[in-house]
């Protein structure tokens, strides 16, 4: 199991990144055309997320992180997909800074997650 949890939180690194980028080309507005590609890479950023916390969850790692690391993906989810009808005009972008600051806080719970749940099965060699 450590190596899927390493495989799936550099997957997680990963999507991350490219999310990252691909917003900032968005939010300069340089490539309006990679907002699909955003939105796929978002939903994988997700599935990945959701993918850990159940990893979380058989490794007994922690319950609790491994469930927020769950519904922060709903967040992400959720957040995600109404941006575009919240705060339009000049206050949108407030909607812009909570999605990254969203994502941000999902790259955390990821990278807590993997590390409790790495040292949990180191525990128990």
């Amino acid at each position: 199991m450590k190596t899927t949890v390493s495989f799936v939180q550099n997957l997680i690194r990963l999507t991350w990144l490219v999310l990252l980028v691909l917003g900032i080309v968005l939010w300069t507005g340089h490539a309006p055309g990679l907002v699909l590609a955003h939105q796929l890479a978002g939903i994988g950023f997700v599935l990945l997320l959701w993918v850990l916390g159940y990893l979380g969850l058989r490794s007994d790692a922690t319950r609790g992180l491994a469930l927020a690391n769950c519904i922060w993906g709903l967040v992400v989810l959720t957040l995600g997909a109404a941006q575009t009808q919240l705060l339009s005009g000049n206050l949108h972008w407030i909607v812009r800074v909570l999605h990254l600051l969203v994502g941000i806080a999902g790259i955390g719970l990821a990278e807590a997650l993997a590390g409790r749940i790495r040292r949990r099965l180191a525990s128990r060699e």
